[in-house]
């Protein structure tokens, strides 16, 4: 069977995807592609190996004087356009009127739509999921019948997947299996043991000495800093003045250092929970997001505002709880001073102090709750009371995140039903089951975990069995609904 893959060029992926033409080009796989390129960083890169007409240069096609969004178009759109507009990091808000927004998703929807309409697509492959227009581009997907190829890290289990939508969710070949379930088992039993912390940057998989970087695309500074200029130059429409922040941040880290370290200094000193002795009989444990980042953003905009979570949390939970807050650890230089000091000064609420390690704090506390963290997937593993807020692969492994309206029932529900051993290890199993040896994020981190030669053949070769895998359980689920009618 041919399929046609889209890639969505955002950000530094485009290098994995330039990869992966390479080698199926030099295998003849029966694989054709295109690419939607919501930035010009990339084009010459895509241009080399792929016919014009089959990439979407979203700064060239998108029309430069904005017409007001008809709104009757999005009948048929898959989820919550609103909602997925408000998918925009804060940081990265103009000072423009929310008519501008809404018009400008319109424009990207009907752009996406033609585009991938007219080019014989099959599947969308979707890196890090995290701005609006690429939560446009997966419902567009999605109102088109294709398949999406979002890839995923599955945190403190390792190695990677495809996910099938926005929120992590996994393939439809998800089923557990004998081998599987002693796999959970096992990991189960090791995690109890000795939890394993989720990685801040993925770590290289393999041992199998395949581990030599391959071509980066990574351009000198002048030329990445020429681009920069000619792409504010092309589309001023488009330019939002904190790139050049953010560029100085990516390019001269140097610089912030001394500002971070005294900051972080200041928060460390906010907190009222000095160690493990003095936290409170029966508290819920609530650890901070960071903010603004995909992993909030994308899958529960509501809760970009993590007081929102501390209010759900603090008014629902069963009287004699106290909610005790932990910044996340990256963040300890960044979030204004401010910030802890506001959660101090609400009923209800204490403040642990950042050294203290959060799995203690997940094993003694009578819930761990979050929006999408990782700190609720650990308390799953290992036996504790866990809910969610948002909806990501943590909380499809525990269960569905509440309505804002039924916060309190579930708190008091997640407390006093603590999910079985054997629930714990059938959903693991699942997941084991379309878990692949690959990491993926992206290109030119520190050490390079992603541009490694192992890596991207094992990634590619688990490209080609999520396709197939894919195409056999479509086909017993066609059998099976003949078998009905």
């Amino acid at each position: 069977m041919h399929y046609k893959i889209a890639f969505y060029d955002f950000g530094s992926a485009a290098i994995m995807h330039r990869h992966f033409i390479d080698m199926a080009q030099s295998e003849g796989a029966p694989l054709s592609f295109c690419a939607i390129q919501p930035n010009p960083y990339y084009r010459a890169l895509m241009r080399e190996v792929l016919d014009p007409a089959d990439i979407l240069d979203v700064f060239s096609a998108l029309p430069r004087k904005q017409t007001n969004g008809d709104s009757a178009i999005l009948v048929s759109y898959q989820g919550g356009f609103v909602e997925d507009l408000a998918a925009l990091k804060r940081t990265w808000r103009r000072d423009r009127p929310g008519n501008w927004w809404f018009n400008y998703g319109v424009a990207i929807y009907q752009l996406y739509k033609q585009f991938l309409g007219s080019r014989q697509v099959t599947h969308l492959f979707m890196p890090t999921i995290e701005t609006p227009e690429q939560k446009i581009a997966v419902s567009v997907a999605h109102e088109l019948g294709l398949g999406v190829i979002a890839p995923a890290d599955m945190r403190n289990v390792g190695g990677g997947y495809f996910a099938c939508d926005c929120v992590e969710t996994p393939p439809l070949y998800a089923w557990a299996t004998t081998e599987t379930r002693e796999q959970a088992a096992q990991f189960v039993d090791n995690f109890r043991k000795n939890p394993v912390p989720a990685r801040r940057l993925p770590e290289i998989l393999s041992d199998d000495g395949d581990n030599e970087i391959i071509e980066r695309h990574l351009p000198p500074l002048w030329k990445r800093m020429l681009r920069f200029a000619l792409a504010a130059v092309e589309r001023p429409d488009l330019f939002e003045p904190v790139f050049i922040r953010l560029a100085l941040m990516r390019n001269f880290a140097w610089i912030r250092e001394p500002v971070r370290r005294q900051r972080a200094l200041r928060n460390a000193a906010q907190y009222d929970v000095e160690d493990v002795t003095d936290l409170p009989k029966r508290f819920i444990y609530f650890p901070l997001h960071f903010t603004p980042e995909a992993s909030i953003n994308t899958p529960a905009p509501f809760y970009v505002d993590q007081l929102r979570a501390v209010d759900a949390l603090r008014l629902a939970m069963p009287n004699g709880c106290i909610l005790v807050v932990k910044e996340h650890p990256v963040c300890l230089p960044i979030r204004p001073t401010s910030s802890l000091r506001k959660l101090r000064r609400l009923p209800g609420v204490m403040v642990a102090k950042i050294t203290i390690p959060s799995l203690e704090l997940v094993k003694r506390a009578a819930l761990t709750a979050t929006v999408t963290g990782t700190a609720a997937l650990e308390a799953f593993l290992l036996g504790r009371p866990a809910m969610m807020l948002g909806a990501s692969i943590p909380s499809w492994l525990i269960g569905s995140h509440p309505p804002a309206s039924d916060v309190r029932a579930t708190i008091a529900d997640a407390i006093d039903n603590p999910a079985s051993d054997e629930f714990i290890i059938e959903r693991l199993a699942q997941l084991l089951s379309v878990r692949y040896p690959f990491v993926y994020g992206s290109a030119h981190e520190p050490g390079e975990p992603v541009l490694r030669r192992g890596n991207m053949r094992r990634m590619w070769e688990a490209l080609k069995d999520h396709l197939e895998r894919e195409r056999q359980v479509k086909e017993r689920i066609g059998a099976a609904l003949r078998a009905v009618s």
